[in-house]
């Protein structure tokens, strides 16, 4: 269950002009006109809070950043088959138990920042995507960066954790 912040409202102009005792559209209401940009966007920030239960998203238009909070529960976002922002992605994820599971498809780049007691990070990229991994795990694995094609997408995975590590796969 996501929780929404702030307004839908992306744009109003507000112009102060002389008063011209005209009506109809853009009247102009003692020197003031204001008008609404039917333009809209999408929200830039996907906000998930959870007690027990975790975030799936697969086949979706992924916001420019999800953060997902739980106290018991991992994110597990494809996106390999969901529209994309152009300047790419960015997830954050804190847990006391749970961990982050997100896959890319190929171009795609991307940042993963993974907070958590218990709970790694299970990153999915294509060939040639450029991994860089850093952070701190007192007990767990840590696969190395993946170098990737020279001007390609790049992945960065933060992960802050006591238990659990971080495991990069690349698919063919």
């Amino acid at each position: 269950m996501g929780a929404r912040c702030g307004h839908d409202v992306r744009h109003v102009a507000v112009a102060l002009q002389g008063t011209d005792g005209g009506s109809g559209p853009g009247r102009r209401f003692q020197g003031l006109e204001i008008t609404k940009n039917a333009e809209t966007t999408a929200r830039r920030t996907e906000w998930s809070l959870a007690l027990l239960g975790g975030l799936h998203r697969g086949g979706f238009t992924a916001r420019e950043r999800t953060v997902h909070v739980a106290a018991v529960g991992g994110a597990k976002l494809d996106h390999t088959g969901a529209v994309l922002p152009a300047d790419g992605t960015h997830l954050v994820k804190a847990a006391l138990v749970g961990g982050a599971e997100p896959a890319y498809p190929e171009g795609a780049s991307a940042e993963v920042d993974a907070f958590s007691v218990f709970g790694g990070v299970d990153l999915t990229v294509p060939a040639g995507t450029a991994v860089e991994v850093s952070g701190f795990s007192l007990l767990g694995g840590r696969s190395k960066g993946v170098a990737g094609e020279p001007g390609g997408a790049v992945v960065t995975v933060r992960s802050y954790s006591l238990v659990g590590g971080v495991k990069v796969r690349q698919a063919a």
